[in-house]
């Protein structure tokens, strides 16, 4: 057997198992162990010696700070418990104001169970109250509204009455002619037999009396017209693209207005252009001399007729035939039937008074009953011409464009402009054909054709004009 400390093989004639090394090696680790406990048990006795010592034989050092800390001790614990008293005070406080909600509350539930009992019958009363107030509100206001439509029909009677329109009838022809101011209303398609004069003085008349009557209607036209003021003394008017934008206009001038083509200032063009509503030559003698001026003219004078028909189809006054251009051009008898005529189409311009007032009389029940004159307008909230109720009474009646207008009046009045068989020459257009045959022939064939050719220097010759 080997030795268990050392590991030596078994010899018999040695020590059998332990040697003497062995055995004190593994000894000495107990030994150590023992030792360090000793140690440690002496140290403890020593400092447990040391505190009994302090504790039998206390000093002033040591009494002073016993006292201290008790102090310490003591305002922790004073602190603490005041501490304590007020969080016991507040939930008391709290305690009291739960007690005293809960009695609001149970109040509250009994008022709200002794009121809800009638609070349907409540409601309804109330709301029927509201809705009779509005009732009511509403008749006043179709009443106010009536009156006022009343009140504008009167003054434009007052005006055409004022201004001296009247219709009058002719004897040998049966039509009716229709007089402004004394002077007879223009008719577009015959103004070739008018005077400049007579022209631009019924157009004159007319834009002033067009102008009062839309002030007294409230309505804007779509054509804005400009009177005549202190820097330029003739009425124009703007066609529908650029009526009542910003900007200072261009006016045309006295005398007539020139071919745009001709002008180099480009920014001056893009300015609006107002149409003039006078001429100071006979439209046929205009549209060959100077065909701007009357293109200008003519769509000047359809945008003013077109302005008639426009405010007499918003107020309810047949204009005929919306389609047919005579029917809109004419507008003597659209603006007599505007201005005087419409007290016939509804027989009760002031209708007798009612002791049974309907609070639920709505705007409808007053169409019916009533003629439109004077209603729709852009100055006020009722029959607003504007809004969306406005806007689709706008789209039931629908006008030609003033261009396609103004095409047709153009090319009626040319076509039926007189065109003279004969024409006087003055001095200088036979200069020019001499000139030309004094150029192309010898002296000698000119001798001989004396007697063909009109002689240089005199006046009145005649010449057929080609066909």
């Amino acid at each position: 057997m080997d030795c268990d400390i050392c590991h030596r093989i078994h010899d018999p004639e040695r020590l059998p198992f332990l040697c003497t090394v062995d055995a004190r090696n593994s000894l000495l680790d107990g030994r150590i162990s023992n030792v360090e406990l000793l140690l440690q048990n002496e140290s403890l006795q020593n400092e447990i010696n040391e505190l009994l010592d302090e504790t039998s034989t206390p000093n002033k050092f040591h009494r002073e700070a016993l006292q201290a800390q008790q102090r310490t001790v003591e305002y922790r614990t004073s602190q603490i418990l005041a501490t304590a008293d007020k969080l016991r005070n507040d939930i008391k406080a709290a305690r009291e104001e739960i007690q005293a909600r809960k009695a609001a509350l149970s109040r509250r539930k009994s008022d709200i169970a002794a009121v809800s009992g009638g609070l349907v019958e409540r409601r309804v009363k109330q709301q029927k109250d509201i809705e009779s107030d509005i009732g009511r509100l509403k008749y006043k206001w179709s009443r106010s509204a009536g009156d006022m439509a009343r009140t504008r029909s009167f003054l434009c009677m007052e005006a055409a009455r004022l201004y001296g329109l009247e219709r009058v009838k002719e004897g040998s022809t049966g039509k009716y002619e229709y007089y402004l101011g004394g002077i007879p209303v223009v008719d577009l398609v015959t103004m070739n037999s008018s005077t400049p004069e007579m022209i631009s003085t019924s157009l004159s008349h007319i834009c002033h009396i067009l102008m009062l009557v839309s002030h007294y209607l409230s309505i804007r036209l779509p054509a804005a017209i400009t009177l005549p003021h202190r820097d330029y003394p003739r009425p124009t008017i703007f066609n529908l693209s650029t009526s009542y934008r910003s900007g200072d206009p261009v006016f045309p001038s006295q005398a007539g207005v020139g071919n745009p083509s001709h002008s180099g200032d480009t920014e001056s063009q893009r300015l609006s252009r107002p149409r003039p509503l006078f001429i100071d030559k006979p439209p046929a003698l205009l549209a060959k001399e100077d065909p701007a001026t009357f293109s200008y003219f003519i769509e000047g004078v359809t945008l003013l007729a077109y302005n008639i028909a426009w405010a007499c189809s918003t107020q309810g006054v047949s204009i005929g035939d919306r389609t047919h251009f005579e029917d809109i051009c004419n507008m003597g008898r659209n603006l007599h039937d505007l201005l005087t005529n419409h007290q016939n189409v509804g027989g009760n311009i002031y209708p007798s008074s009612s002791n049974k007032k309907d609070p639920s009389a709505s705007k409808n029940d007053v169409d019916t009953h009533a003629s439109r004159m004077g209603q729709y307008s852009h100055g006020t909230t009722f029959y607003y011409l504007g809004g969306a109720e406005g806007t689709e009474f706008s789209k039931t009646f629908k006008l030609p464009g003033p261009i396609k207008l103004a095409d047709k009046l153009k090319k009626k009045l040319l076509s039926e402009a007189p065109a003279p068989d004969w024409e006087v020459l003055d001095d200088d257009a036979w200069k020019v054909e001499e000139e030309v045959v004094d150029t192309n022939q010898p002296s000698k064939d000119l001798l001989g054709s004396d007697k063909n050719s009109p002689r240089r220097g005199t006046s009145g010759w005649m010449k057929v004009k080609n066909r």
